[in-house]
């Protein structure tokens, strides 16, 4: 007979784990800093660790939330293992030809920490009030059957003929191997290929999940195996079939993917999650190759490359200083208009009625900042973006209202009997995992490409019965 192993064992495990990392790292960055500005960099690694003991471990072991699983790994890697590799690798550079100020990066750092805290004590609170609320699914039967896919095949194969039709649709997909010509259409403005583009990339997620739905259901009624091997090639086709040069939308594919995977066929997970990695790991490298990402060491050090990486893409101290005085050189950057560009210019559709505005977005300025060019293809970090319009006090009121909406989502992700609908808002609400790194430029995309289209799909399906028996369309 196996032991169960009571859940608070693996608390208490996980806990005195990050209290030996994050001790060590907070201890080692404290003794070994070599860099003016960087004299309080112990306070992250510090401050994350205090912030998972009391609040991240204790969620991360109650229920499964794919919003805090990301959340805390993207903070982890931020808070921790940045601040390790800045002062054991001595880079405390960056990309840009002229560096911050220390006493930029000595502020950036605090409002880091800022941040944190609040954010912190947020999670805290919403997560307190929604396990109130909280009613566990049902693992035997985690979703109702959906009445009719008619509208969905119909979807797909509009989708399909459009990807087909549409010129540059299909040449900007890859199947599993990036294309050495990879090209972008997400980032076209002819409007016709950009909807080719979505239309794709929604219909082969709907695939996945029919799919995957209806070898569940075999699965459970027959116990053969091929129907988990049927699974398993829907997952591997859905995370190796993408459309432009993406990698995080590759990864949140694969998050989400997985997710799902594991709902409907959770003896097999484990194994599964290996052979995704490995599959993973390849088609990112290939297609860091394909993009020709420049090295900042030059290919001479991974380290540096490794910690470069991190403060571009979790938006370490280093870009939070550049935000800070992007709001110093620039100060038109903090006008409404900017504001009201970052939240309607990356909305899909409404783009292209406000794309010709006389109107710049803030991550434009804080690219100047960064390259004094119009080279652009730097993150600006979300506490950068707050302080740029909110200032000091309220810089992470941006991050609140991001992880109260997580949340919100989080509630419809528990109560919704709809598989399709749990795997789109899981694959919105792991997004917003990766908040600390992104900004609402990333985030209100990530919403209107990755829901907007689906909820109208969605809702015309709900709409439309296929009656077999008649051989009619009607409308319900």
């Amino acid at each position: 007979m196996p032991i169960k192993i009571p859940k608070q064992f693996y608390v208490i495990a996980v806990n005195v784990i990050m209290l030996a990392i994050g001790g060590f790292v907070t201890f080692y960055v404290a003794g070994n800093i070599n860099a003016s500005g960087y004299e309080r960099l112990y306070l992250l690694p510090l401050t994350f660790t205090v912030s998972f003991l009391f609040v991240f471990s204790r969620i991360l072991f109650q229920r499964f939330k794919v919003f805090i699983i990301v959340f805390t790994g993207i903070g982890f890697a931020r808070f921790v293992v940045l601040p390790y590799f800045i002062v054991f690798n001595d880079y405390y550079g960056g990309r840009s030809p002229e560096p911050p100020l220390a006493g930029s990066m000595e502020t950036a750092i605090y409002l880091m920490v800022y941040e944190l805290i609040v954010v912190t004590i947020v999670i805290g609170i919403l997560d307190y009030f929604q396990n109130k609320k909280y009613k566990p699914r049902n693992t035997q039967q985690p979703f109702d059957e959906t009445k009719s896919y008619f509208g969905y095949v119909a979807f797909i194969v509009v989708a399909i003929v459009a990807a087909l039709g549409i010129p540059n649709v299909i040449s900007s997909i890859s199947f599993f191997i990036p294309k050495p010509d990879l090209v972008d259409v997400m980032e076209d403005s002819n409007v016709l290929v950009m909807l080719g583009g979505y239309m794709f990339i929604l219909a082969k997620q709907l695939v996945f999940i029919m799919v995957t739905w209806w070898a569940h259901k075999r699965h459970r009624a027959t116990s053969q195996l091929l129907y988990v091997w049927i699974a398993i090639g829907a997952l591997f086709a859905n995370i190796g079939i993408f459309i432009g040069t993406n990698r995080s939308d590759i990864v949140l594919v694969a998050i989400v993917s997985l997710v799902t995977f594991r709902l409907l066929f959770p003896k097999y997970f484990k194994l599964v999650v290996l052979l995704v990695v490995g599959m993973l790991v390849g088609i990112l490298l290939i297609m860091s190759t394909v993009r020709n990402i420049a090295s900042i060491s030059g290919g001479t050090s991974g380290v540096t490359d490794f910690t470069d990486n991190l403060q571009v893409y979790f938006g370490g101290p280093y870009n939070v200083a550049m935000a800070l005085e992007t709001k110093l050189i620039y100060p038109e950057a903090q006008n409404w208009s900017v504001l009201f560009f970052d939240i309607f210019r990356p909305m899909i559709g409404v783009n292209m009625l406000v794309k010709d505005l006389p109107f710049e977005y803030s991550n434009i300025f804080f690219n100047q900042r960064y390259f004094y060019s119009d080279h652009a293809t730097q993150i600006l970090p979300m506490i950068g973006q707050g302080n740029l319009f909110f200032g000091y006090l309220l810089s992470p009121l941006l991050s609140v209202l991001v992880v109260c909406l997580a949340y919100f989502i989080q509630s419809k992700i528990d109560q919704t009997r709809s598989i399709e609908m749990f795997y789109f808002l899981t694959l919105v609400c792991t997004r917003m995992g990766m908040l600390m790194g992104q900004n609402t430029m990333n985030i209100i995309n990530d919403l209107s490409y990755n829901l907007a289209l689906f909820l109208i799909v969605y809702y015309v399906n709900r709409k439309i019965v296929y009656k077999k028996r008649l051989g009619d369309v009607r409308y319900e």
